[in-house]
């Protein structure tokens, strides 16, 4: 049956598959509390720093951070090991809210990629900003290259760091020997410009467009482009840089790569078990010359990806990097011929393959064997790997009887089927387009459904004093009918820990964080861990911020998973701040004891502190007041029902006050300890009430 829809049919499946996109993406919490409206501090520093932002292997340079809340700098933390940074004292640098002048030096032997860099003040730490490092030297575009007679004239190799104005164009002049080789780049997409790059190149002295040399949305790229040519006569030519629908703004910046160097579209294969050493190819134009890089896998499991990248055997200038995900599972690389289900190559469960189309029409089958009543899932991954292949799944029994498929409009694809009988099942992989070919690459993975959970952070960042605490809201969604508990950790930091058990069935908490006493200001990188046993396997999976990350890098539509599951936590000198204990800690169901609230005060911050519950626990309640002006301490009646849930329960309560005009927030969390009453007593005395004589 001919898998072609009427536009009617594409339509309705298009949006049920995208109505099961969203559903499978978000939290369940029907029959739950809502998830808590937690908000990024007002006092916390605001980064707009260019997206283009980088420095060369080997050089220091120094730039201007922009933004808002600069002022009292701590430090700046990036993913990039080894980076310093340094904050200049003079000429009053540190002191102006918006602009913040910062040394950088990179090592020598940096890999380079796009990093994430945060700042840190005495108030917060900021959103994360891309940071990038180049082997390339860089320059700065000029303001008057919007024709070709104006053109900027610029020496290979080089990086252009740019921006593009609204209905204009950039214009670039290089010269080339005859034979002469080059990729042609520009990273906009990829750093979270809203900026969709166009390339265009010129015979410099006609101006002619040369036919056929335009880039636009090149494969692998989210969106940016790429273009390689061999000159075969010398001379000067022009490079147009535009956006493809005549955008441009303060915030639409590119890096414009020009230089004699690879230009792939993934790397082959697509993963590795972790620990395992791999020999790392490349697909995409001319990536069958490129030699394979060795590696070794990492065994940490708070790493998603490895980043290589390609260069020509005779070495020079390295090609943009791609990524390698790392799993837990055996990973393999096709073997042809497997055009038939007799050819099938066979895959461990749980087990994974990279594979390639490689001509219009070709066929790929793998097999598995399986007992009875087992259920398992195949998932094919291909634009979450920068590949344009799109894949259609069919599993097969030992008669070639279809069991399952894939819904050609969800995405990834996934074909999930319950074995019937013990023996062997044969996944059939086809491109849904019959297209196939050097970029036309994916992942597929075959993975017993057994439960399993994702995890969200809707807030990345957050701030603490020295020894002191505050909690990240973490959101649960379980998948293929998980209930169980889950554990959850901070991981990552000597500086912040905490630890915590999501209760089986429940689909949100907080995880308290702590601050090692005597910490110095500034800002630490930490992760969230979450360990479960599902059936009689352990499984941990980290918590992604992944709303949050697009917000800040142009909503892309990939955002690199080695970036967006690292969080942030400052520690602060604010000029106030708020502890909150339960007094006894621990209460029986239906029992009543107090909150004590107490705050410590710069002379600035004397005003009231309102305090508000920003998550309590169901069954759970209290009344609180603020601190009044001047003062240090307030209390409040906390009630216990008899219906409350027993365990460690956090309590996160919002402080908020207006210091200098200005608006500053912090959270005061507290754990609570609900226990069942005691036998010997049917109804516990609340806090202050005698016990009744027996």
């Amino acid at each position: 049956m001919s898998r072609r829809h009427t536009f009617l049919g594409a339509l309705l499946s298009f949006a049920l598959g995208l109505g099961l996109i969203l559903s499978s993406s978000l939290p369940s919490l029907q029959g739950q509390q809502k998830l808590p409206p937690v908000k990024i501090a007002p006092q916390s520093p605001t980064l707009t720093t260019p997206a283009h932002l980088g420095v060369k292997t080997g050089d220091k340079a120094e730039v201007v951070f922009s933004g808002t809340n600069l002022a009292d700098p701590t430090g700046v933390i990036c993913t990039c090991p080894g980076v310093q940074f340094t904050i200049p004292t003079d000429n009053k640098n540190g002191t102006n809210p918006n602009q913040l002048r910062v040394q950088i030096a990179v090592p020598t032997q940096t890999p380079i990629g796009i990093y994430g860099l945060r700042l840190a003040t005495r108030q917060g730490v900021s959103n994360m900003r891309p940071f990038v490092v180049d082997e390339l030297p860089a320059i700065v575009e000029v303001d008057n290259n919007r024709s070709k007679t104006a053109a900027q004239s610029v020496t290979i190799p080089v990086v252009v760091l740019g921006r593009t104005d609204a209905e204009s164009s950039d214009f670039f002049k290089i010269a080339v020997s005859a034979g002469q080789r080059l990729t042609i780049e520009v990273l906009a997409r990829r750093l979270g410009s809203p900026l969709d790059p166009w390339i265009v190149l010129y015979d410099a002295k006609t101006q002619r467009e040369l036919i056929h040399l335009t880039a636009d949305d090149t494969p692998g790229l989210q969106g940016d482009c790429r273009l390689i040519h061999t000159f075969t006569q010398g001379g000067e030519y022009l490079i147009e840089v535009r956006d493809s629908t005549w955008r441009g703004g303060a915030d639409f910046h590119y890096r414009l790569r020009i230089a004699d160097c690879p230009g792939v579209t993934t790397a082959f294969p697509l993963a590795l078990q972790r620990g395992q050493k791999g020999s790392i190819g490349f697909a995409g134009p001319g990536a069958e010359s490129l030699p394979p890089v060795a590696v070794q896998a990492p065994t940490d499991r708070t790493l998603e990806t490895l980043l290589v990248a390609p260069r020509y055997a005779s070495g020079g200038v390295p090609g943009w990097p791609v990524p390698v995900h790392l799993h837990d599972w055996p990973e393999t690389m096709e073997q042809e011929p497997n055009n038939i289900p007799a050819q099938a190559q066979h895959l461990s469960l749980p087990g994974g393959v990279s594979a390639r189309f490689d001509k219009a029409g070709d066929l790929d089958h793998f097999r598995v064997t399986a007992k009875k009543g087992q259920k398992i899932a195949a998932v094919a991954r291909a634009f979450e790997f920068r590949s344009p292949c799109e894949v259609f799944l069919r599993v097969l029994n030992a008669k070639g009887n279809e069991l399952a498929r894939s819904n050609p409009a969800q995405l990834p694809a996934r074909a999930e089927w319950t074995a019937p009988d013990d023996g062997e099942y044969v996944i059939a992989c086809e491109h849904l387009n019959y297209r196939g070919g050097a970029n036309e690459v994916y992942h597929l993975a075959v993975l017993p459904v057994i439960g399993d959970f994702t995890l969200t952070c809707p807030v990345d960042r957050l701030e603490a004093l020295p020894g002191g605490s505050t909690a990240i809201l973490v959101a649960v969604n379980r998948l293929d009918g998980f209930k169980g508990p889950i554990e959850l950790q901070a991981v990552g930091s000597p500086v912040v820990s905490g630890s915590i058990t999501v209760p089986a069935g429940q689909d949100f908490t907080f995880l308290p964080l702590r601050v090692q006493p005597g910490a110095p200001p500034g800002a630490y990188s930490f992760r969230v861990q979450g360990r479960a046993t599902i059936g009689d396997q352990a499984v941990i999976r980290h918590a992604f911020f992944l709303d949050q990350f697009k917000s800040n890098w142009g909503n892309m539509s990939h955002p690199p998973l080695e970036l967006a599951g690292v969080c942030a936590l400052a520690v602060v000198q604010p000029p106030f701040s708020v502890a909150a204990q339960a007094q006894p800690p621990a209460l029986s169901k239906g029992q009543a004891g107090k909150l004590l609230f107490s705050a410590k005060r710069e002379k600035s911050a004397d005003g009231d502190i309102a305090l508000s519950p920003l998550y309590l626990p169901p069954n759970i309640t209290t009344s609180v007041k603020a601190i009044p002006k001047g003062q240090t301490e307030a209390n409040a009646e906390l009630k216990v029902a008899p219906n409350a849930a027993p365990g460690s329960h956090p309590l996160i309560f919002q402080a908020s006050s207006k210091i200098g005009g200005k608006d500053y927030v912090l959270l005061a969390p507290l754990l609570l300890q609900v226990t069942e009453p005691s036998k010997d007593s049917k109804s516990p005395p609340s806090q202050g009430e005698p016990a009744k004589k027996k």
